[in-house]
């Protein structure tokens, strides 16, 4: 079986990373996988051969809009090389915007199955905040009936997709992100790495605008108040960096808040706090609350991605509307008065994680067979 994959994870040029581990364990069972990834030329990136079945191509262009159009160029240059046949290869998309337009180009072309994958919930009423955000959504109306079949990472998206009554060939695959359960679980065990601190409230995110950052430092002024030897973790970097310590420090707070920028080790990072926290407008998934479940950390989120899902409110989490920062407070305030209630909440997220994700080779075989079955469909 051969797959051309379209996406933009530059983590895959580097060999020793998860994704391309993954990457080389789908290409054992697909036989031939060949991914292009939206690279700039600045970045320096070359062809990468991770294994006999897996092949990394870079765009190497020179404007957004250049990666589109290069991608479709190296996608037809490579299908034809590796002489592609209708009923044994197929076009797979890590994402039904950029990359799925170049997908279906490429396989309109040549007569190929395509198949889309949704990780974002592009249909949030937050997602919409821009004229590139705008254009994308389009762009996914359009693409998403097209689809020869489609995987989506939570039941929130394949909620948002009926709720929009966008029309798909076929029964859309539920399968959400692999978590390497055995890896997380090696990080368990609280280190103080925070020994100024009495309690840590722990954020792994990208400081950008849709994870509003704001709002846990709004809500970690009121905990602040009430617990003043309370301290918030961020791990992450983005375009607000500059922004939030600003605000941190107008809100009187900068000597209890640590920007860790990014971090190799965010697990360790995770696994150190007393709760984590989200404050997202939208996510497809989120993995990092599972990983922080994993680690036995319990979970103060907003309503997005697996929250109502995986994560119940006050069955093994805490859940919040989009934007409350008083009751973001309210439910770090409740987790940080009372051990117990902090530790069942974490034993019995734990729980329901371990009983509901697939091992990495039923993982594997799910993603690997949702394919297959498109490719069996078009002969």
């Amino acid at each position: 079986m051969h797959v051309l994959s379209i996406g933009s994870d530059r983590k895959l040029f580097d060999k020793e990373s998860a994704v391309s581990a993954r990457m080389i364990e789908y290409g054992k069972k697909i036989g031939s996988l060949h991914v292009v990834v939206f690279t700039y030329a600045s970045q320096g990136f070359t062809k990468t051969v991770l294994s006999n079945e897996v092949t990394i191509y870079p765009t190497q262009s020179h404007s957004r809009i250049g990666c589109v159009f290069d991608a479709i160029r190296i996608g037809k240059g490579i299908v034809k090389d590796q002489k592609f046949v209708r009923g044994d290869a197929g076009v797979t998309c890590q994402d039904p915007f950029e990359a799925g337009f170049v997908g279906w180009r490429i396989a309109a072309y040549f007569r190929l199955p395509f198949h889309l994958q949704v990780h974002t919930d592009f249909l949030s009423p937050y997602f919409n905040t821009s004229f590139i955000q705008k254009i994308r959504i389009i762009l996914a109306r359009f693409l998403l009936p097209k689809a020869s079949g489609v995987r989506v990472v939570s039941k929130r998206i394949l909620t948002s997709l009926e709720k929009a009554h966008i029309k798909l060939s076929c029964d859309p695959q539920i399968l959400p992100i692999r978590i390497s359960v055995p890896v997380v679980e090696s990080r368990q065990g609280k280190e103080n790495l925070f020994p100024e601190f009495k309690f840590v409230t722990v954020m792994a995110s990208r400081l950008e605008k849709e994870k509003r950052i704001e709002d846990a430092l709004r809500a970690h002024q009121s905990v602040v108040s009430m617990y003043p030897r309370a301290g918030l973790v961020i791990a992450g970097d983005g375009s607000r960096m500059a922004f939030l310590r600003k605000y941190a420090h107008e809100l009187g707070i900068a000597d209890s808040v640590r920007f860790l920028g990014w971090n190799d080790d965010v697990l360790k990072i995770i696994a150190s706090g007393d709760i984590f926290l989200s404050t997202s407008e939208y996510e497809g998934y989120g993995m990092s609350m599972i990983e922080a479940g994993l680690l036995g950390v319990p979970v103060v989120t907003t309503d997005v991605g697996i929250a109502g899902d995986v994560l119940v409110d006050k069955k093994n989490a805490r859940v919040c509307p989009v934007g409350d920062v008083p009751c973001i407070t309210r439910a770090i305030s409740d987790l940080l008065t009372h051990n117990s209630k902090r530790h069942e909440l974490a034993l019995a997220l734990q729980h329901d994680i371990k009983h509901n994700i697939p091992t990495a080779e039923q993982y594997t075989d799910a993603y690997v067979q949702g394919l297959r079955d498109i490719l069996l469909k078009s002969k």
